[in-house]
């Protein structure tokens, strides 16, 4: 029986602990991994994205985590409470672009697009 991974969730303090002991010990992303129960790409993520100045430290690590999911949460925001916005990037989505491209057409367009960035 292969070894399950948990389903999606956000590291923990504790397992950011873990992993810059596991570190320290040399082990492998795959061996971590293991280790954890995660799968390879969320710890190589995690080391990569939380790093600073090429250093895993699990404090400043949870840090950056928290400020990159509440700032997300806040640019979410943008679009519920901007009628227009919402009803713009629905017609698109519904025209089968992907985010991506309606993100683009929005930061193209800042002339046309001005009354999407206010507030």
């Amino acid at each position: 029986m292969k070894n399950k991974t948990k389903k999606f969730s956000h590291l923990s303090k504790s397992e950011r602990d873990e992993i810059v002991i596991l570190l320290d010990k040399k082990y492998s992303f795959r061996n971590i991994a293991k280790a954890l129960k995660r799968s390879v790409s969320t710890i190589s993520d995690e080391i990569k994205l939380n790093s600073v100045k090429e250093k895993y430290d699990p404090k400043k690590a949870h840090h950056k985590a928290y400020v990159r999911r509440k700032y997300s949460k806040y640019q979410g925001m943008k679009i519920v409470k901007n009628k227009e916005l919402k009803e713009f990037i629905e017609k698109k989505l519904c025209d089968d672009q992907s985010p991506r491209a309606i993100a683009g057409r929005l930061k193209k367009n800042r002339k046309t697009s001005a009354l999407y960035f206010k507030g």
